[in-house]
């Protein structure tokens, strides 16, 4: 099970505003510690169109990173496809692939706000079916010397990119949250899925991918199934609480409140404007976000070593908020966390 750090947004939100200059800087500084505390891979999140600098454009950001460490993945996690053209997508992957010598790791998601679509000029609706026609084509540029798709909303004809990747093609992974139909779909054609397992965390969702697989006539055995968490670390229970009242609740309630994660929480489908009342309290103690110290966390954590993992993807910093405590929960989680998870994995999952 490969683990992989972040994804990281150098986002610069309300609550704790900072230089875009010194967040990107704060990034190589970050991949190469990773590097050194033996993380296989650091990842990097998208969004467009938003008033805290989300970073918009994670394949020039890695290929900077690439720039300065040696065998860390680079990963995408997850790069918004449909709101991108797919060959471009491919050409930039293949550059950024041969400058890491092969680290790259493509995450494909497809979004979900409305606003980004729009600004890309991109119609609104059928998303997921735009996902999947743009994976194939990333995947058939980045593998075929010439290749032609023809399909619903991309149409090609004997295209061949001059710049060949190291792979072929590099990694590639839908990332897609715990929709059904990513599940289903990625299960269908056999691809590499990233959720962040169903509502409570658990893995019924890896069973939706496998049972569509298996209807499919795809052999299971190919399977990967990847799983994000975010996770907040401290040596002590003090300094987490800190974390959270100090960066993490109020940054994330400003998403909360403008980003469109609670969108359709009104009956209208608007945008809520005040979050419900216990909503600090059910979000920190959610399964899904590991928060404490490292005997806490441990424990957290440890249900997924039973869900025949590939790929665990941990933020162990929600936004590059703080350059200081960002290292420290990085470093708690790699030498206080890490090893039980190297060897319950090494172990046969769950030991």
């Amino acid at each position: 099970m490969d683990i992989v750090v972040g994804p990281y947004g150098m986002q610069s939100p309300h609550p704790y505003r900072r230089p875009h200059v010194d967040m990107y800087d704060d990034l190589v500084e970050h991949a190469q510690r990773a590097e050194e505390l033996g993380f296989d891979g650091i990842a990097l999140t998208e969004h467009s169109f938003w008033y805290d600098g989300y970073c918009p454009a994670l394949l020039p950001a890695l290929a900077a990173v690439a720039q300065h460490t040696e065998t860390i993945k680079l990963m995408t996690g997850a790069l918004l496809l449909p709101q991108h053209d797919p060959l471009k997508v491919a050409e930039e992957a293949a550059v950024v692939d041969r400058l890491s010598n092969g680290r790259l790791v493509l995450g494909l998601g497809a979004g979900y706000r409305p606003e980004e679509f729009l600004g890309h000029g991109v119609p609104e609706g059928r998303w997921g079916a735009r996902l999947f026609e743009a994976f194939e084509v990333v995947r058939l540029a980045l593998t075929e010397e010439t290749f032609s798709f023809h399909g619903d909303f991309y149409d090609y004809d004997d295209v061949s990119l001059a710049t060949r990747p190291v792979q072929t093609p590099p990694d590639m992974w839908i990332c897609a949250g715990f929709a059904d139909w990513a599940a289903k779909g990625s299960g269908r054609r056999g691809w590499a899925y990233c959720s962040t397992g169903d509502l409570m965390g658990g893995s019924t969702v890896f069973d939706t991918y496998t049972e569509a697989a298996g209807r499919a006539g795809v052999d299971t055995g190919v399977l990967r199934r990847g799983l994000f968490r975010d996770v907040l670390v401290m040596p002590s229970e003090l300094e987490a609480e800190a974390i959270v009242d100090e960066d993490y609740w109020p940054a994330l309630n400003d998403q909360f409140l403008g980003f469109g994660f609670l969108r359709m929480s009104n009956a209208d489908g608007t945008q809520v404007t005040e979050l419900p009342e216990n909503m600090k309290e059910w979000y920190m103690k959610h399964p899904r976000n590991p928060v404490g110290t490292p005997a806490k966390v441990r424990e957290m954590l440890r249900p997924v070593l039973d869900m025949d993992l590939d790929l665990l993807l941990v933020r162990t910093v929600w936004a590059n908020f703080r350059h200081d405590r960002s290292l420290a929960t990085m470093e708690t989680f790699a030498k206080e966390v890490m090893p039980m998870l190297r060897e319950g994995d090494a172990n046969g999952r769950g030991a």
